[in-house]
């Protein structure tokens, strides 16, 4: 069945198609870099909003990652049970949702909380949103085409640390909130566009949907 599946894919061979699920992809891959780069540059900001120490305020980031581990443990594996759409769709809406709601957190404990489970939204749209891509590939070109989705997460990282700088230039109160309003913003964007995609053909074939794997192919 995957000689089959490769077969196909190498005869679709990559073209506009292949360059928008890039895009697409691309986009969300730089908002998740954005969120895990936003626990250095928020830190001294949120000390200074709850009458924290840093290493008080880097909480955010041990929670964060720590959702993350679990996130990417529990996705990945839902993600070859329920299908890859699915799964990417709820955790990009999961991580715009909860990143945006950090913005608001009242308290530093609530904010603990918000960023626990932005880390599980982005831990799981990390290893579903590679996996998904590569398997829109002929097997000639996923190598390359692998690597530049993950050029995106260079793109992220310059984006939030071109918000930040902007946000002490101006000398803004509460920054964090403004960093983390940054962060979220594309994930909502990606949602909007992950909801028009077609599931993974590869997960299609292993779930026996043969039908509608050739579809998604022939397309």
């Amino acid at each position: 069945m995957q000689i089959a599946f490769d077969a196909a894919m190498s005869r679709a061979g990559t073209g506009p198609y292949q360059r928008r699920l890039l895009g697409i992809f691309g986009l969300v891959w730089a908002a998740d870099a954005m969120q895990v780069l936003a626990v250095g540059f928020t830190a001294a900001s949120i000390a200074a909003s709850f009458g924290l120490t840093v290493p008080q305020a880097l909480q955010t980031g041990t929670l964060f990652f720590l959702g993350m581990l679990i996130g990417a443990s529990l996705f990945g594996r839902l993600a070859d049970r329920y299908g890859r759409r699915n799964v990417l769709i709820w955790t990009v809406a999961a991580d715009a949702v909860f990143g945006l709601l950090s913005v608001f957190a009242p308290s530093f404990a609530v904010l603990l909380l918000f960023r626990f489970l932005t880390g599980v939204a982005v831990g799981g749209t990390l290893p579903v949103d590679y996996a998904m891509m590569a398997e829109f590939l002929p097997p000639k070109n996923r190598g390359r085409w692998l690597v530049i989705l993950e050029g995106f997460w260079a793109v992220g990282t310059v984006a939030v640390a071109l918000v930040a700088w902007a946000l002490a230039v101006a000398g803004v109160a509460e920054a964090w909130r403004w960093i983390f309003l940054a962060t979220a913003a594309p994930a909502f964007v990606g949602f909007w566009l992950r909801v028009r995609l077609p599931e993974s053909p590869m997960y299609l074939m292993n779930a026996g949907r043969e039908a509608e794997a050739r579809a998604v192919v022939g397309k």
